[in-house]
């Protein structure tokens, strides 16, 4: 595995390399076609390379530190840096990321997990809280109520997660529909993807447009319980039935605008299936049919899978600091939270090996698990040598063993409630405009 992850940082640094070299592909890249044409202190694969560390102190603390690790004599101004950020748009890092996970799948495709040949994808929004400037306001926009208003961003992920990578992402506006969201991402599920979602998405038109692809796209879906549909099923008691959804006139008039023919009569085949949970039932949408071996006792663990994505999320807000951001404009939050995205799954890929180390130490009490708050600060802190080193795979070598070091124990059946430290934004942490740590 180690030669693989040698490997992947090699196309990675190919691909950045690629994109400067070839000036139509880099202009794509770009708000003007003279940008990057001149040298500069940060030229753009150092600009990349800075931006992905994440910047969560001072910027020229940062900038001294980067230029360190560069091994250079001189360095740049904060201002220089914010001028050379805004030639590069955000979408070079979703670009990377893709990079990235094109090339996971490929170099490692005989170790890629998969649940009975489907690569399951957990689909989910989220939100970021920003600093309430103007710009960021009429951006993003935000929620009020009658005590306080605060501003927010929209984020939409496809989680992979029995390989825990990040296979899309978005950020839009706070006021964007999740739902909406879901269903022009449809585009980026493949054939062999099992997508699983919460109650948000129980909507006749998500399931219609799995249902009438060119080959149908499996999923599973956790149902409203105020739908007539859902109540008589549960009254029921069956714990599997087919059932006929129909639509409303949302979805009639939805449906109809993305060019289907349908009417109130239009029926789709969907299976329900009844999870019984503590105290509590819960029914699941699906179309994995009885008759293909799908038996009703599996659900309740298929559903769990999308717990992935939670954590997923959790880790990029609280140990990658998303909601840190590194700039108060609408590229700066945009090119933070792609980079973020790239890093997470970097991360994620070069700890599978580590992880799969503690996995078979045996005689202990409980099953281990790698540190990614502290994995995460050592990949970041030799990211720059593992980008520029022509033998990356010394680097990689060290972080092994840097992973491998501590690990935490995994103690199975744990609860606890949910804190929210700033419920005025309902975000862990608050961000100041004239305030970062330089430590």
């Amino acid at each position: 595995m180690l030669q693989a992850n040698v490997q992947l940082i090699e196309e990675l640094k190919g691909f950045v390399a690629y994109v400067f070299n070839n000036k139509s592909i880099l202009h794509q890249f770009t708000h003007s076609a003279s940008d990057f044409s001149r040298r500069r202190k940060l030229c753009f694969s150092q600009l990349v390379l800075f931006i992905i560390r994440l910047c969560k102190k001072t910027l020229s603390v940062e900038i001294e530190k980067f230029f360190d690790q560069m091994h250079s004599t001189t360095t740049c101004s904060v201002s220089a840096f914010t001028q050379q950020r805004f030639k590069l748009k955000a979408s070079f890092f979703y670009a990377w990321n893709l990079v990235l996970c094109l090339n996971f799948y490929h170099i490692f495709q005989h170790k890629i997990r998969r649940w009975r040949g489907y690569r399951v994808i957990a689909v989910d929004g989220s939100s970021v809280s920003l600093v309430n400037t103007e710009t960021l306001r009429s951006y993003f926009g935000g929620q009020t109520n009658q005590h306080t208003f605060f501003i927010g961003a929209r984020t939409f992920y496809l989680y992979d997660v029995l390989n825990e990578l990040v296979v899309h992402s978005e950020i839009r506006p706070y006021r964007s529909a999740e739902l909406n969201m879901a269903c022009k991402a449809m585009e980026y599920l493949s054939e062999d993807t099992l997508a699983i979602y919460d109650r948000n998405f129980c909507n006749y038109k998500m399931v219609a447009l799995h249902l009438w692809q060119e080959r149908p796209l499996k999923f599973v879906i956790r149902a409203k319980e105020s739908l007539h549909i859902i109540k008589s099923f549960i009254k029921s008691g069956k714990s599997s039935s087919v059932e006929s959804l129909l639509p409303g006139n949302a979805a009639i008039k939805g449906l109809r605008n993305s060019g289907f023919i349908i009417t109130n009569d239009t029926a789709l085949k969907v299976r329900l299936v009844r999870v019984d949970l503590d105290g509590t039932v819960e029914v699941l949408m699906t179309n994995l049919w009885e008759h293909e071996g799908y038996k009703a006792c599996q659900f309740k663990d298929i559903y769990f899978m999308r717990w992935g994505i939670e954590t997923a999320i959790a880790l990029q807000k609280n140990v990658l600091q998303m909601e840190s951001f590194s700039g108060f404009t609408v590229h700066a939050v945009m090119q933070d939270f792609y980079a973020t995205v790239f890093m997470a799954n970097l991360h994620s890929i070069l700890i599978k090996n580590a992880q799969q180390n503690v996995d078979q130490q045996v005689h202990r009490k409980y099953p281990l698990k790698i540190n990614k708050n502290k994995s995460f600060a050592q990949l970041r802190n030799h990211l720059v040598a593992l980008f520029i080193d022509s033998k990356p795979k010394k680097i990689l070598e060290y972080l092994y063993q840097a992973f491998i070091k501590d690990p935490l124990p995994v103690r199975k059946g744990r609860h606890f409630k949910r804190k929210r430290k700033n419920p005025q934004s309902r975000s862990k942490y608050k961000t100041y405009t004239n305030f970062k740590p330089a430590y």
